[in-house]
């Protein structure tokens, strides 16, 4: 019998929202030997104060958790006090020693351990006999690929920009919306070619077909990347790299980030700045060490940026997009990139190692 049994097995195959658990534990399974089973999780998962994404593995009788919340205050802490190791895929240590001393945890913290979320398929983008027809088509039409899901629509709504008045709140979700609309607008602005959308999520009732418009099908949205020569990816509020960010650079495309996340991404896995990845908006922002968790300010960047400053940085962005030689560099470096980091055997064996050195 296997050392290593994954809870949930259906996990490994399951797509859409919750399909980043794929790439990993199918690499477990495929690498280091984990089997499914059908026994209930150490615990279930947890629903409040919000639904929080998670996986167990039992790991030679150890209890290994996979925090797969995206947001960076938010632990399970019943899981942290029985678990031996404690993956979190958007670890902030300042932020996490904060939670678990508010909590009476911090003989726990050595247990934490830094993740990052995969995208559902990274393997579909393999350049091999079955997917020739898909690269064929691999030249780019235009400079960005700019397509981003929101969970609200204010321009509809009648609401106003945080970002342009300064007496409208800056909360979370409106960053959330605001800053991909502003950065949107100011690169259509410019006359920057690409494909631009914001989509629902999902979500039908935000849908008016001109601010907000519908999801694309997966193949549909991996096309867009690679019609693309960099994709924009917004890592504002939340500060983290999401799952994006690994499909762009299997598909051999950079990244327009506002800023590197504050989050840590675990060292083989981490992008170079410069050569996988550009900063649209350095020094933007940061989380306020100053503030309580209770406040969002404490793990969320809301920094109120100028309009004048998205305009500035989108006449960088076109000087940039200029030098396709680099950007095609760029895009070569990023395959490259991809093909070491996000090879199964390579994710196991830093799962393994991390586990390994917490369970002795």
């Amino acid at each position: 019998m296997s050392a290593i049994r994954i809870h949930e097995p259906e996990l490994m195959v399951r797509r859409g929202f919750s399909g980043f658990y794929r790439h990993f534990l199918s690499a477990l399974a495929e690498h280091a030997g984990a089997r499914g089973t059908g026994e209930p999780r150490p615990l279930p998962r947890m629903i409040h104060p919000r639904e929080h994404e998670s996986c167990w593995v039992r790991w030679k009788g150890h209890g290994v958790f996979f925090d797969m919340s995206d947001h960076v205050q938010l632990f399970d802490l019943e899981a942290l006090k029985i678990c031996s190791a404690y993956f979190k895929a958007n670890l902030h240590r300042g932020i996490a020693g904060r939670v678990l001393r508010e909590a009476n945890l911090s003989g726990h913290e050595s247990k934490l351990a830094p993740f990052l979320f995969f995208s559902e398929g990274l393997g579909d983008f393999e350049r091999d006999f079955r997917r020739r027809r898909f690269w064929r088509l691999d030249k780019p039409k235009y400079d960005v690929c700019f397509v981003m899901g929101v969970y609200e629509n204010p321009v509809r709504d009648g609401g106003a920009s945080p970002f342009e008045n300064a007496g409208v709140p800056m909360t979370p979700a409106a960053c959330h919306f605001w800053i991909r609309w502003h950065a949107m607008q100011v690169l259509k602005e410019a006359g920057i070619p690409g494909f631009y959308r914001l989509t629902s999520r999902a979500n039908r009732e935000l849908e008016d077909g001109v601010n907000v418009c519908g999801n694309l099908f997966r193949r549909e949205f991996s096309r867009r990347i690679s019609d693309g020569r960099i994709t924009m990816v917004c890592t504002f509020p939340h500060a983290l790299f999401p799952w994006k960010a690994s499909e762009s650079f299997a598909l051999g495309r950079p990244i327009l980030v506002e800023q590197a996340p504050l989050t840590e991404t675990p060292a083989p896995f981490m992008p170079v700045a410069g050569e996988h990845f550009l900063e649209w908006l350095p020094g933007a922002g940061g989380f306020d060490a100053a503030a309580p968790l209770s406040d969002s300010r404490s793990y969320r960047v809301l920094a109120r940026i100028p309009p004048g400053r998205f305009r500035e940085r989108a006449e960088w962005l076109r000087g940039v997009l200029q030098d396709r030689g680099r950007l095609a560099e760029m895009g070569e470096a990023c395959r490259r990139f991809a093909a070491r980091a996000y090879d199964k055997k390579a994710v196991a064996e830093y799962i393994c190692a991390e586990v390994e050195k917490r369970i002795g």
